[in-house]
Parts: structure tokens; sequence; C-alpha cells
């Protein structure tokens, strides 16, 4: 171990008797050269996905030494500017793959596996699958080091446990790990709706009613009932529940997802969901799983205890929707149970009272002609656009809003669940790879990646808003960042340039060193280029570096720099 993880060991250990100290079952080693500290668990609510995996602390520094769970053997290996960054997969005889990303750095066995295939195709990014006798690994063996790669934002191990088959996600903390928690979930809010069949919100109706604890440290609303107001459900219309809470691990300050949630009616369990399991295809349905309109609205989360008709998340227990049927002058006793993964539980009781009368059956609070339906696709066109929108685009009935002269289409603030096909012609007045579509959502524009087809441009958007032909004949722009083309000696190991486009996306970088080709990285997230150079590269050296945005323009930097001898490892 060196001597520097040492030290993070000795801190950690320190730090680790009041934090969530995770440990490795079945004979599993640790992914980790330093105790594991949560900073996220397994389906925490994100923009537009669920969490994946177990997030681990590694003090704010990258270069931790990553080890390999158990024995198996490297199944694919991925560098991207973007998602998990510089990421490894690892396959194992039980069935089950471990997946280490936003690496610094892979080990010296998998860098020289990887580097003549990059040198010889010149590729910085790449995804390549392997078989099982390529790159072997054992149980404890060194196979990379944390960092900070790709969407990453503060250097962690983003640690998974998928099922190899399938590929849907495992909760690490039901496969092979476990933490040490005995503080119970948290409950902060409840929320009531108006649903239908479906378990479509019916719009305008729903109400938050505050959870508090009693003098006796018992959950309560007020007066432990709620009477269900007189113009709040239909005849046709049921009665659906949220609740907004975290789950503490280790320490009564963290907060983390929740794990499992419960809703019994009268001793009938009518929905029950926990995170389990998850489909990498179904992540982004977590806009339907949350109280999506109300996280918008007052950045707060609320998990449904019901689901819509069509939600496939594997986390549900029950296919039902959820809902509670209630009936003139019906009372029902309602519990709510939430638990962790350790069985640590909380529990709000409360009844629920209906109105002597509730209003006759009314119509549908939607319809095919007004509103876009889950269950339905579309296409609309004219000369100047065409739209194709595939079943199960919305999540809940949208108010239909398209207006093709203006090529707009839907409400910018509404999540989709898939991408919807954007057409349209091409300029003639100016060369077809200089153009893209681009898309104006809530404020902000989005450059599209845009093919050409059949002589027309064509797109894929998961935003909805205005959209046009844009027209992109500017290069990127490239310089310095870490160091100055004027500087006299370049002792940096790691050497960094700022890229940026006004318009598109980079996506092609290349760097030459007296004419040879070397690999580098792209850190999208701060636009900068960083090549590590190596300990052959001394005195005065001719750097070329190409960047290409998505029209094809091209940036070029060039420049002589003197090298100083970098010290030796």
């Amino acid at each position: 171990m060196r001597k520097l993880e040492v030290v993070f060991v000795f801190l950690s250990v320190i730090y680790s008797f009041q934090s969530q100290v995770v440990s490795c079952n079945n004979g599993l080693h640790s992914p980790l050269g330093i105790p594991l500290e949560l900073s996220a668990t397994f389906g925490d609510i994100r923009p537009n996905h669920f969490h994946m995996g177990l997030d681990f602390r590694t003090n704010g520094r990258e270069g931790i030494s990553i080890y390999a769970i158990n024995s198996g053997y490297v199944s694919r290996i991925k560098i991207s500017p973007s998602g998990y960054g510089r990421v490894l997969y690892v396959n194992h005889p039980n069935g089950k793959t471990s997946v280490y990303a936003h690496c610094s750095a892979f080990s010296k066995t998998i860098t020289d596996f990887i580097l003549p295939i990059q040198c010889k195709g010149f590729l910085n990014e790449i995804d390549l699958i392997l078989t099982k006798n390529q790159l072997p690994v054992k149980k404890g063996e060194l196979i990379a080091y944390s960092g900070n790669s790709g969407n990453s934002t503060g250097p962690h191990l983003h640690f998974e446990i998928r099922q190899t088959i399938t590929e849907l996600a495992l909760n690490p903390l039901k496969n092979g790990f476990s933490v040490n928690d005995t503080l119970p979930p948290v409950l902060n809010a409840l929320k009531i709706y108006a649903v239908d069949e479906n378990g479509y919100i019916v719009p305008g109706k729903s109400k938050i009613i505050k959870v508090v604890t009693n003098k006796k440290g018992i959950l309560q609303i007020p007066k432990d009932v709620i009477v269900v107001p007189v113009d709040f459900l239909a005849s046709n219309s049921k009665l659906a529940f949220a609740i907004s809470g975290n789950d503490p691990i280790g320490k009564k300050n963290s907060s983390f997802g929740l794990y499992e949630n419960m809703l019994i009616q009268d001793k009938d369990t009518i929905f029950r969901s926990s995170v389990n399991r998850i489909a990498f295809d179904d992540s982004r349905y977590v806009n339907t799983y949350e109280d999506y309109e109300e996280y918008k609205l007052s950045s707060t989360k609320f998990h449904k205890l019901f689901k819509t008709k069509h939600n496939p998340l594997h986390i549900y227990h029950l296919d039902e929707v959820g809902s509670i049927v209630l009936t003139p002058k019906d009372t029902s006793k309602i519990s709510i149970v939430l638990k962790d993964v350790n069985g640590n539980q909380t529990q709000l009781k409360f009844s629920v009272i209906v109105p002597t009368e509730i209003p006759s059956k009314t119509k549908p609070f939607y319809n095919s002609k007004d509103y876009f339906l889950p269950d339905s696709s579309y296409t609309f066109q004219n000369t100047k656009v065409r739209f194709d929108i595939p079943k199960y685009t919305f999540y809940e009935p949208c108010k239909k809003i398209v207006n093709l002269e203006k090529a707009s289409i839907g409400n910018p603030s509404e999540p989709i669940q898939n991408s919807i096909k954007v057409t349209f012609p091409i300029l003639k007045s100016i060369t077809i790879e200089k153009q893209y579509i681009q898309v104006e959502s809530g404020g902000s524009n989005h450059s599209l990646k845009t093919n050409w087809i059949g002589g027309k441009l064509v797109a894929e958007s998961k935003f909805l808003g205005e959209f046009s032909v844009k027209i992109d004949t500017i290069p990127p722009m490239i310089k310095t960042s870490n160091f100055k083309e004027t500087d006299s000696l370049i002792t940096k190991e790691r050497m960094s340039w700022k890229v940026s486009d006004s318009q598109t996306d980079i996506v092609n970088y290349q760097i030459f060193v007296e004419g040879k080709w070397f690999p580098m990285e792209y850190d999208l997230k701060n636009k900068v280029l960083v090549f590590k150079r190596n300990s052959m590269m001394r005195a005065e050296q001719e750097v070329e570096i190409k960047v290409e945005d998505s029209c094809g323009n091209v940036a070029v930097w060039c420049g002589t720099l003197c090298f100083s001898e970098l010290p030796q490892p």
C-alpha cells in the first residue's frame, strides 16, 4: 500500500466511527483501499434517473486504489467524456457483474492492453467488449484508481452490481454488501391526490399534509384524521398518497433515499415498492415514481405510494395502481410503513373520512382531442417540419400543444420518457454538413445530434419546445489552461487546454507530439482537454492539437514546448 493511501486509511478509520460504514459479505473483497463510506445509495432520486449503484467517498481525492471484489474477467472497458467516464465492468462466475465508474486511470495491466488498440485506431474514446480469456482478474487484484471522470461532480467511486445476463442493476446492499445502520427512515410530509383508474393525477386535486412527531415520539398528522373535502373526489376518481422523507444512515444528519414504502388500508397491503433492482432502460421512469411537478415547484421529493398503469419499473410488488376506492360515509384505517435495508421501520397511522356526499361521475379530465395520451403515438407534419412521437413518451395526459408554423411542440416543462423524432428539409443555401437542429426549451438552447437521411435533417430529442435549423461554420476555440505558451520550461505531467464551441458539440480531438499520436482525455463538464505526457518527452517538442465539432469545423493549436524531465515514480 502506498504511503499516501496509508494516511487516507488512518483518517478514514477515525471518521468512520460516526459515518456510514459499509462491509463486504460472502467473502468479497472491498472495492476500495480505504474504508467504505457512503455518499449515495441505490435508488436515490436524481434528475431524470435513479442512482444505479453506491457512491463511496474517497476523501475528496483521486488515485485511491480500486480492487476487483471477486475473481472473474474484465468484460467491458469504456472511456467517455460523459456518463461514467473511465469505467470497468468485471463479470463473475456467480452470474453478476461489478462496475467501477469515474476512474482516473486503469491498472498497468489494463492500460497496456488498451493502449495499442487506442493508438492503432487513433481512439481517445473506446467501448470495448472483451471475451472471457482476454483480461482475467483475481479477487482483490488492483484494477483501477478512483477519480472524477465523466459526469461525476467530485472525486468518488461509483460502484454497481448488475445481473450479467439481463444487465439489471441490483442493490449492492442486498447483494454482498451491508451497512451499519440502526436509525429508522424519516417521514416529513404526506400528500393526497385524486387519481383516475390509470393512476393519472387529476389536475388541481392534491394537498400536502404536515407530519409531526408527538411528545411520545409517535408520528402523526393533525387529529390523526384526513377528512376528504367534498369537491376533492368524484364517484369515478380514487384517493392516492405520496410521502416525503429520507433515510439517515449511520448518523442523524445524513440523508439518503428511501428503500421500501408500503400503504396498508384496513389491514390489506394495497401498495409496496422496494428498490432492489432497476432496468437501465426504465431508469428515466423516476419522473413518474416521484411527484415531478412538486419537485420542480418546491424541490421536495415526494415518493408516490401509487403508480400509473403503464409504469414498468421492477420496484413494485403489486400490479395494481395502489389507489384507494372510497364511498360516501366511508372511513378507512390507513397505515404507511417505511423500511430501510436493515429492517429499521417508521410507521404513520391515521384515518380517512369521506363526506356523506360525493359529486356524481364526471367526464375524464382528458380526451384524445386535447391531450397527449401515454399509450398513443403521434405524427404531426407540414412542409416545414415533422414530429414523430412514439407510444409511452408521456407519463401522464398532457395538454396537446402543437404549432407547426413555429416548429413547436409540447410544454417544455413536461418530462418525457422516449425521444421524439424531428425532421426538417435541408437548407439549400449552404452545405448540409454545416446544418443542425436546435431546440429551445425552458430558456435554454440545445444542439441535437443531427443526421442527414434522404436529403433531410433528422434528430431525436428528449426536450419539448421550439425547434429550428441552425448553421455552424465557426470552428471551436482552443487555449492553454494550466500553462502558458510562453513558458520557457513545462514541468507539469498533466497539461490541459480549454476548448469551447458556441453552437455544437465537440466530437473529435487529437494530439500529436513530434507527429506521433498520443491518447488524451476530454473533460466535458469542465470543457477541458487533458494530456498526460510520459517520461520520454524531454526538451523541445512540436505539439499539435486538432479539435472538431459536430458540423465538421476544425480548430488547430500548435506550439513548440520545452519539457522538463519528469521525476521517476
